[in-house]
């Protein structure tokens, strides 16, 4: 916990055309009272401690940009599995913080749910991290960072996270249709069609 609460003043947020910013609003009204939804859910009905963040504005969002579709940054903790905000993608800036003891259970944990879009793993020992993220039934992993894909890393859901890739030769693959030509420049080749 005091890890994470360690870089929320590392958040800017702002406007997304200021290099200083990392923070932007929601894409829209919809896609924000789906958000708000989860946070509220999390503190009301799932019971989970609100480590930080909630409905509402971050802080040193400038007025002009005030009307955007924003939200805090949100951590929650005493988190359990079965808990609505930790089962379900909210695709939204909110984070639940489970407690584990080993690392296999993480990843049993990790692993038995239904969806598999993305998982994140950081340690000190890479090797281990390398393993870890080999378990993990994720189609997008990351080791010591989140949330970054540039445009050549292929991006893809496993199980209920959706079917089909982006980004990457993977994710071209899908616009492209393949034709392969082979032209016979008159050299003899010993094949049925030889004579023709």
């Amino acid at each position: 916990e005091a890890a994470v609460l360690e870089c929320i003043p590392y958040v800017r947020a702002g406007d997304l055309f200021d290099p200083a910013t990392n923070f932007g609003p929601l894409n829209s009204r919809v896609h924000l009272d789906k958000v708000e939804a989860y946070v509220k859910h999390g503190i009301e009905v799932d019971k989970a401690r609100l480590l930080c963040g909630g409905v509402g504005r971050p802080e040193g969002v400038p007025e002009p940009l005030s009307t955007g579709f924003w939200i805090r940054p949100t951590v929650f903790t005493d988190c359990t599995d079965n808990m609505r905000i930790v089962k379900e993608e909210i695709f939204g800036p909110v984070m639940s913080i489970l407690a584990y003891d080993t690392v296999d259970e993480a990843v049993e944990r990790a692993n038995a749910t239904e969806l598999g879009l993305a998982a994140g793993v950081f340690g000190s020992d890479i090797n281990q991290c390398h393993q870890v993220v080999a378990r993990l039934e994720a189609g997008i992993t990351w080791i010591n960072t989140w949330g970054e894909s540039p445009a050549e890393m292929a991006v893809g859901g496993w199980k209920q996270s959706g079917i089909g890739v982006e980004n990457g030769h993977k994710g071209l693959e899908a616009w492209v249709q393949n034709k392969s030509t082979l032209v016979e420049m008159g050299g003899k080749v010993p094949t049925v069609f030889a004579k023709i």
